[in-house]
């Protein structure tokens, strides 16, 4: 059998599977709660399966292990980071899951008063980030299906959109979380038996030492990539995971604070360890593909050129599992979003139907990022343009707001302006200005600019409690009682609390 015949047998058979069980958990969703935060009751080892498979998605995949063809061991940094975000998110925030929390924009509100400026930019900048994050995660899982057939780019597109939509949509959030654990189990599988057949055929890790550069081996390859940029990549990478609203909401649907806290911790060493993995795939790339015009297609060319039939499969289903779990994970965080948030803010209430308007947001949700992935260019430029508007300074604000208590609200939007604002002068900067591009410099100007406004201002004068307490009886509506008209006034300004 030949490869590109036993690649199609393989996706063939994974998607009818992860399709059958998505529609297993749709006959028993019925309630909103369910759909949308899994009836906050997952146990421990599910949880852990799904935030694995949530941390290796297209940039992993892709990103990672061609920064280890191009740099070695510093392509390990790129899951270091992602793990140690994962595991210090989980020991730092688990706690949250007692308040009930059903997006992240809501413990950022808590956080500063209820404040009106800080719940709307929240709101809309995660929900935007969502979109784009899943438009790259169709794009990514669109590369593969282009690189291991002979499909145009664009109806490559189409399946995968259409792949991910039809696991998240029937079942939502159940239906991902348990397809996602199974896919963890074929990702971790497919990277591990080709990582034996990569040390096997070198001689083991000495015998891949020797046939690459010796930057390749420094301590995560800074004598390649550099220090400075390792650093930064380190710190972008955990920071993005503090401000990932999808890490939030598998905490928040927990069945209890500690297997949250656990499922963190432990997915988060699950995905250092494989850091291991992606330096190894990439540097065995480069001992036998030394001249690849794109680092980013080192995996992708293994695949095609040097595995066996059956390995080569199992591989890009492997890849394939973790793409679509990132992108089912995306589409159902910008859907929590736009129902929870983006619709009252729209209309000056919650859904009436909350669990119809769910399924029509998805399906919403995949055709915007199925269109967008169609007139996007690369994966890399897509990520330049978009993300740093949306998601920078979020974790700024989210780590002070929880940690120093005199974080104020005016704080939080000075960060909020700042930290974005460096990133885009980073990117317009010329070359020859190197600090201007590392991302600890956005970071360290947004978190000046937050503690010397904050100390300038007064103390917020909301609890987070009573916040809290607010946002529990807005939340009924969307979780299944009666929807109530958006509460009083929290904060600064007296208007509706859209949190």
């Amino acid at each position: 059998m030949g490869t590109h015949a036993a690649i199609g047998i393989g996706l063939t058979l994974y998607a009818c599977v992860m399709l059958a069980f998505s529609c297993f958990w749709m006959r028993r969703t019925t309630k909103s709660a369910d759909y949308m935060i899994g009836g906050r009751n997952f146990p421990f080892w599910v949880l852990t399966g799904t935030i694995t498979a949530g941390c290796i998605g297209t940039g992993v995949i892709v990103g990672a292990s061609g920064l280890a063809y191009k740099h070695g061991w510093a392509g390990s940094a790129y899951p270091i980071g992602l793990g140690l975000g994962t595991a210090l998110t989980g020991l730092g925030f688990a706690v949250m899951r007692r308040y009930r929390f059903m997006t992240l924009s809501e413990e950022i509100t808590s956080y500063y008063g209820g404040n009106r400026i800080v719940a709307e930019f929240s709101n809309i900048s995660l929900f935007l980030s969502q979109l784009c994050w899943l438009t790259v995660q169709i794009m990514g899982a669109a590369a593969v299906l282009a690189a291991v057939t002979t499909l145009p780019i664009h109806w490559c597109i189409v399946i995968a959109g259409c792949i991910a939509a039809g696991i998240a949509i029937p079942g939502g959030l159940k239906s991902v979380v348990y397809t996602d654990f199974i896919q963890a189990i074929i990702l971790l599988c497919g990277f591990a038996v080709l990582t034996h057949s990569a040390l096997a055929h070198s001689g083991g890790l000495v015998g891949l030492r020797h046939v690459v550069p010796a930057s390749y081996f420094s301590f995560l390859g800074v004598g390649s990539y550099g220090q400075w940029k390792v650093a930064g990549l380190l710190v972008a990478l955990i920071l993005a995971v503090v401000a990932d609203p999808g890490r939030r909401l598998t905490m928040y649907s927990a069945r209890s604070e500690a297997g949250a806290r656990g499922a963190m911790i432990i997915a988060g060493l699950i995905v250092i360890v494989f850091s291991v993995v992606i330096g190894i795939t990439g540097m065995y790339a480069f001992k036998l593909a030394p001249h690849l015009k794109d680092p980013d297609e080192a995996l992708l060319w293994l695949v095609m050129n040097v595995l066996p039939a059956w390995l080569a499969a199992l591989v890009v289903v492997s890849i394939a599992s973790g793409i679509v779990s990132c992108a089912s994970w995306n589409a159902m965080t910008a859907t929590t979003f736009f129902v929870r948030h983006i619709y009252p803010l729209a209309t000056g209430h919650l859904p009436q139907r909350p669990l119809l308007t769910m399924r029509l947001t998805l399906v919403g949700a995949f055709c915007v990022a199925i269109g967008m992935a169609m007139h996007a260019g690369t994966i890399v430029g897509f990520v330049v343009k978009f993300l740093p508007v949306t998601m920078s300074g979020l974790a700024i604000i989210i780590l002070l707001g929880r940690f120093w208590k005199r974080a104020t609200w005016q704080g939080a939007i000075a960060a909020l302006v700042i930290t974005p604002t460096a990133s885009l002068l980073g990117l317009l900067a010329p070359t020859s200005v190197a600090w201007l591009h590392n991302a600890l410099v956005p970071t360290l100007a947004g978190v000046a600019g937050h503690v010397l406004v904050s100390s300038l201002t007064p103390a917020t004068q909301r609890s987070f409690h009573e916040v809290v307490t607010v946002m529990q009886q807005q939340r009924k509506g969307v979780e299944g009682e009666s929807p109530p008209l958006l509460g009083p006034a929290i904060g600064a300004a007296e208007e509706p609390l859209n949190c």
